[in-house]
């Protein structure tokens, strides 16, 4: 298995190279300083299995040069921070590492491609995802004054609670009174699209405009409609929506 690591800081590529021997000893492991040099390796070398590749160097950003290949590998990102997450997703990126590394978080990643590899490996897999989504829940009851209105859940874009009734927002800017609590909706909704982010709001993947640190382990999640209420992750769950967003599927 080959696995190239895309860092400017040589201390982190040995960090990085020592935790993935004892993870994948069989792997052959590669490794170019900056964006130039992955340029040279790609035209010289057959696509690897795996790349851990840090963002920003001086002659510009990987995703760059993720973008100008015509097949691109498996990508775990490196940064200092939570800057390019949301970016890192679009980007097709499988997890999101930050630095200082964590031989546990590294652990999590190889995990992660070992599982989408088995999905592509395995058509079946597929097939069994198509059953289990049929499932969830994709239309919802509502109450609009005395009259009932049924809502497709592909025009959700979140739900939100406010004193303890639990409300439906929909992308049209609709808003309509549910039955359900939070809690509940955890388990009737399709973990690949919904989040609870906090006590107070579940979100659809298409509803996120974009996301501000709103201090070292939380975020302010824009959403479109917009509320003014919280939409800031609780403690504990920022690094799951990372992973959620980067193919996690997991609401806990």
């Amino acid at each position: 298995m080959c696995i190239l690591i895309i860092e400017s800081e040589q201390a982190v590529i040995k960090e990085l190279e020592y935790i993935l021997k004892g993870i994948i000893p069989e792997a052959t492991i590669s490794h170019c300083s900056d964006i130039r040099a992955a340029r040279t390796w790609f035209r010289k070398n057959t696509l690897p299995r795996l790349v851990f590749s840090a963002i920003t160097f001086p002659d510009g950003l990987s995703f760059d040069l993720f973008t100008s290949l015509k097949t691109s590998p498996p990508v775990v990102y490196m940064n200092a921070n939570d800057r390019f997450a949301l970016e890192a997703f679009r980007q097709n990126g499988i997890y999101y590492l930050l630095k200082p590394l964590d031989r546990t978080e590294i652990e999590k990643a190889v995990f992660r491609y070992r599982y989408l590899l088995a999905k592509e490996t395995a058509p079946l897999v597929e097939e069994i995802q198509g059953e289990t989504n049929n499932r969830f829940q994709d239309r919802f009851l509502v109450t609009v004054g005395n009259q009932v209105k049924l809502v497709k859940g592909e025009e959700v874009a979140y739900f939100f609670s406010e004193q303890k009734i639990v409300y439906l927002i929909t992308f049209g800017g609709n808003k309509y009174r549910t039955g359900f609590t939070l809690e509940r909706l955890e388990q009737l909704l399709n973990p690949a699209h919904f989040f609870r982010i906090n006590r107070q709001f579940i979100i659809h993947l298409s509803a996120i405009v974009k996301m501000i640190p709103a201090s070292k382990s939380r975020l302010q999640v824009v959403l479109q409609p917009n509320t003014n209420y919280n939409t800031i992750t609780s403690f504990g769950r920022t690094d799951p929506f990372y992973n959620w967003l980067l193919g996690g599927f997991s609401m806990t």
